[in-house]
């Protein structure tokens, strides 16, 4: 959300947002084949071994380095038991249509895709949450919950940036917090891991490019303490 939001404004829009049909996470999760650490194990052994590469296994098993462990259980396959699939695959989507993941934090302490929504139309936005996704802190939303807007169960265009090139072909993901003052909940990025890896992996066949909102326009957001660098690692 913009720096410039008015603290006490939203809090006052917060508390009178009107109720706005969202789809909150629900958990689909799969079950994947799981290979156990072996003594002499490496991530580029055991890739080789499955057809898989060291990034894969570090995305799926939340791994920020190539150290494993003798006995530690490394998943082969995603389980995406964060995400509410069926919320997610549901609209029929367009690939060509999108070109960009951005990713932003709220600057606020709490917040979710509902309190989001009802702000944004108060400040005149038609097609109200200006995100595609919420990913929530456990405040008014349970922490790591995905939520999926009407944006994209509609395919509209975003309202997250100030250039009307990127919000008509750039997706939108808002994780609830200040993140200039606090880290990002442990869950909270297990579940953007997650949905940026189906979004661009999986639907979109890689095409997206994941940014950051401070990369495209001059802002601080999502902020100094998001882990972009490792985020970077996952997805380029």
């Amino acid at each position: 959300m913009p720096s410039s939001v008015d603290r006490r404004e939203f809090l006052r829009a917060a508390a009178m947002c009107a109720s706005v049909p969202l789809a909150c996470a629900g958990s689909l999760a799969h079950k994947a084949p799981i290979h156990t650490v072996q003594r002499g194990d490496t991530l580029t052994a055991i890739g080789r071994r499955h057809g898989l590469s060291v990034r894969q296994l570090k995305l799926w098993n939340g791994l920020s380095s190539d150290l494993i462990l003798i006995g530690q259980k490394l998943l082969l396959k995603p389980t995406y038991k964060n995400l509410p699939l069926a919320a997610i695959t549901r609209p029929k989507v367009d690939i060509r249509k999108w070109r960009h993941l951005i990713i932003h934090h709220s600057a606020t302490p709490n917040g979710s895709a509902r309190i989001f929504d009802g702000f944004h139309r108060q400040k005149g936005m038609e097609n109200g949450l200006a995100y595609h996704f919420v990913i929530g802190n456990g405040t008014n939303s349970p922490d790591g919950a995905v939520e999926v807007g009407n944006r994209w169960t509609s395919q509209l265009n975003g309202g997250h940036v100030s250039s009307e090139t990127f919000n008509a072909n750039s997706i939108g993901i808002c994780l609830v917090g200040n993140f200039e003052r606090q880290n990002p909940t442990r869950r909270q990025v297990a579940s953007l891991v997650e949905l940026a890896d189906y979004l661009k992996n999986r639907m979109l066949h890689q095409r997206p490019k994941f940014m950051l909102h401070r990369e495209l326009e001059q802002t601080l957001c999502p902020g100094r303490n998001f882990p972009a660098k490792h985020l970077h690692q996952l997805f380029g």
